[in-house]
């Protein structure tokens, strides 16, 4: 049986084939799209049903976001959130918190009103929207009870003298650079070293499942299709997540497929020696919803949000300086195994001393070991310079970006870090593009919100969140916003042969939409409502649509 989905305008994401007006789909896969008319061969000639439930609605392929982190959005939903800006959650609204005696207020209430003889953990502080905090006020507010601040950037935590204690801080500083006792921060590798206690904590009595399902509502809500974890095994053991994923996240009532790319630090952390053959062996775990691609993770330097990245001259306007998660001279060499078998790349770099360092690397190996479509991708790609985004594309590589750096942090990056000059320019995505790179859009859930149709709204604007345009010649045009979305994220996963695009013999894989978005201006794209997804052929209509 072929099944006919008419909508008024198909949007396909294929410039050979651009618009359309029907999809004919069998099984799992697109038959043909074209219209009634250009579909009657096929029609005449097998039994088939015309479905018109979407005849008024705008039809896209199966939005993608290649980079999320689900197991990490579970912890945190674990928590009490008071984050800068507002967020809409399976559990209820969070409101923004902004200011710093606002943040003290919200800080000190929600922990007063916490049980008693339990840690207290808040996530979202980020210092540019709620000023300074150190082990002394967190003290000031409970010496007994643990009180962990989780910054918005994740990278991070602020202790008080009793979560110290209970994280077992005192033992990890006697190796670790990145745990300050006195200061109560414990950042990069010593964030790792705090949620040894902190998953077992959070995850405790059957709540990892429960919230891995609020995760994958979050992903429906979306519109969203297919997400990529890139950095699975980072947050939880990954024996245990994949558990869990088997658990909650498998069966025809998941309306979304995921595809898993190893953390290779974190494998390397749980299985010493055997990392690499527990990596190679993931394939055995793999399912109709839970995949796993030849691919592997790896870190440059610090977080973004939490200015941790690496700059080069002038750096920080503070003089503070960042923070590398692998010794720049060694990033190739950590690299070095996973390029001599053919396997993609994907780096996270936020600041530009980073970019060179990662790109010295790329180009240390492609002397090495000469690659054509090695598709190495750059995440996050948050302070780069002209010369690199020139270099980068020379070398091959994709740049895959968190449009909500210059939302949430554009204006505050001008004023507090950066200067206007680089603030401006973060997420250079327009010079990417003028330089032949593939443009991709992630949420980095938690970092940013599932909300692909937003992300893509804010690099077409680069509408900062007071309202100015920042850089606009780095804006991307409509359909490179869309493709940032959809196409583009698809050839960074090199899943582009079976999504990203509506074609004949592809998945098929459709958000349905209440507005067409290249009839609406790109500002007003994340009021466009999601009616439904389609995936492999089976519609998942969204129950608040």
């Amino acid at each position: 049986m072929i099944t006919v989905y008419t909508a008024r305008r198909v949007h396909t994401m294929d410039p050979s084939l651009p618009e359309a007006t029907a999809v004919a789909v069998r099984g799992d896969r697109i038959i043909e799209v074209g219209t009634l008319e250009t579909l009657r061969p096929w029609l005449d000639a097998h039994e088939h049903r015309v479905d018109d439930r979407f005849a008024d609605a705008f039809l896209l392929p199966g939005l993608i976001d290649p980079h999320v982190h689900p197991a990490l959005m579970a912890i945190l939903l674990a928590t009490e959130w008071i984050t800068p800006e507002s967020w809409d959650l399976p559990g209820g609204g969070v409101e923004a918190t902004v200011g710093h005696e606002a943040y003290r207020a919200r800080l000190t209430g929600l922990e007063a009103a916490h049980p008693s003889g339990q840690p207290f953990v808040t996530y979202g502080w980020q210092q540019q929207y709620h000023g300074s905090i150190s082990r002394s006020d967190l003290d000031a507010i409970s010496t007994t009870r643990p009180i962990v601040v989780w910054a918005r950037c994740f990278h991070e935590l602020w202790c008080n003298g009793a979560a110290l204690e209970w994280l077992d801080a005192a033992e990890g500083a006697a190796w670790d650079p990145h745990i300050d006792l006195e200061a109560g921060r414990l950042w990069e590798s010593g964030l790792a070293w705090g949620l040894n206690t902190l998953r077992e904590d959070l995850f405790a009595d059957g709540r990892f499942e429960v919230l891995m399902e609020d995760v994958a509502a979050l992903v429906h809500r979306g519109g969203v299709t297919t997400i990529a974890d890139a950095g699975f095994g980072g947050m939880a053991l990954p024996d245990r997540e994949l558990e869990v994923l088997a658990q909650v996240h498998e069966g025809d009532h998941v309306p979304f497929r995921q595809y898993l790319i190893p953390q290779v630090a974190a494998f390397k952390r749980a299985f010493g020696s055997e990392a690499e053959d527990r990596m190679a062996a993931l394939d055995e775990h793999a399912s109709e919803r839970i995949r796993f691609l030849h691919a592997g993770k790896f870190f440059a330097d610090g977080a973004f949000m939490g200015q941790i990245m690496q700059l080069r001259e002038p750096g920080f306007i503070d003089g503070h300086e960042g923070a590398w998660m692998a010794d720049p001279d060694r990033i190739a060499h950590h690299i070095r195994p996973f390029w001599h078998a053919g396997k993609q790349v994907n780096v996270h770099v936020t600041g530009d001393l980073g970019v060179d360092a990662v790109l010295d690397a790329v180009a240390e190996l492609l002397d090495e070991k000469p690659r054509f479509d090695h598709r190495t991708v750059l995440h996050h790609f948050g302070i780069s310079t002209q010369a690199q985004s020139r270099r980068a594309a020379a070398l091959g590589c994709a740049v895959q970006v968190n449009g909500y750096y210059l939302r949430y942090f554009g204006d505050q990056f001008v004023a507090d870090g950066l200067g206007t000059e680089r603030a401006s320019l973060m997420t250079r995505v327009g010079s990417a593009r003028r330089n032949g790179m593939s443009v991709a859009l992630h949420s980095d859930l938690p970092m940013g919100p599932l909300q692909p149709m937003l992300g893509a709204s804010i690099l077409a604007t680069r509408m900062s969140g007071t309202g100015v345009v920042l850089a606009p010649e780095e804006r991307l045009s409509s359909y490179d916003a869309l493709a940032a979305v959809t196409i583009e994220a698809a050839w960074q996963l090199k899943l582009d042969h079976e999504i990203g695009s509506l074609a004949s013999g592809k998945l098929a894989d459709m958000t349905v939409l209440d507005a067409d978005p290249f009839e609406v201006d790109p500002a007003a794209w994340p009021d466009i409502g999601i009616l439904a997804t389609v995936l492999g052929g089976r519609v998942y209509p969204l129950e608040d649509a």
